[in-house]
């Protein structure tokens, strides 16, 4: 098994280095892309319909990160994290996958001018992939999945530099026969 806590700082300080080079069309390719691996995760839409009242229409959210359309996302998210009273009675504590989904999500509606949101998408995989690790009855499967994903990651970092931009299915297709389960059901 791989020691993620070593591999992780030299990763994510490779990774910020090649996104600030991007350029914003290589950056939008790439949150779009990374879609894909987030609405994987049990209750992805679920989660942000029910903590920001928003409706994900993907075709309409990949129309909207093209033509820099994210204002009204933005303003969503906001007004629902300005109404959270965490010394409220009825308050919920999220489970650490719906933060994570709902991180996400903000940063995907991010401007992606600066390179931390886009940085933050990847870091977060790793992240996810690494609590399913920790928390699954299948720790040598999920750390399998995480050594597929820094080398995929790395050959992201490779292919920046080459000018691409990405195809919005890179991640679909990574990611195509491999289910997370609801933590629940772990």
């Amino acid at each position: 098994m791989i020691d993620i806590i070593k591999i992780i700082v030299l990763h994510i300080f490779a990774l910020k280095q090649s996104i600030e080079q991007a350029s914003i069309e290589q950056r939008k390719s790439l949150v779009k892309a990374i879609f894909s691996f987030y609405e994987k995760l049990p209750l992805f839409y679920f989660y942000i319909e029910k903590n920001y009242k928003i409706t994900i229409n993907k075709s309409q959210l990949f129309d909207d990160i093209d033509h820099e359309l994210l204002i009204h996302y933005q303003q969503k998210i906001q007004r629902s994290n300005a109404v959270i009273d965490e010394y409220a009675d009825d308050y919920e504590t999220l489970d650490e996958i719906e933060v994570i989904c709902l991180d996400a999500f903000a940063m995907m509606v991010a401007k992606q001018s600066k390179s931390q949101a886009l940085v933050a998408l990847f870091s977060a995989v790793v992240e996810v992939l690494d609590y399913y690790q920790n928390f699954s009855d299948q720790p040598e499967y999920w750390n399998a999945i995480l050594e597929k994903e820094i080398l995929f990651q790395e050959q992201i970092i490779h292919d920046i530099s080459s000018h691409i931009i990405f195809d919005s299915a890179i991640y679909m297709s990574q990611y195509q026969n491999i289910e997370f389960k609801c933590l629940d059901e772990i």
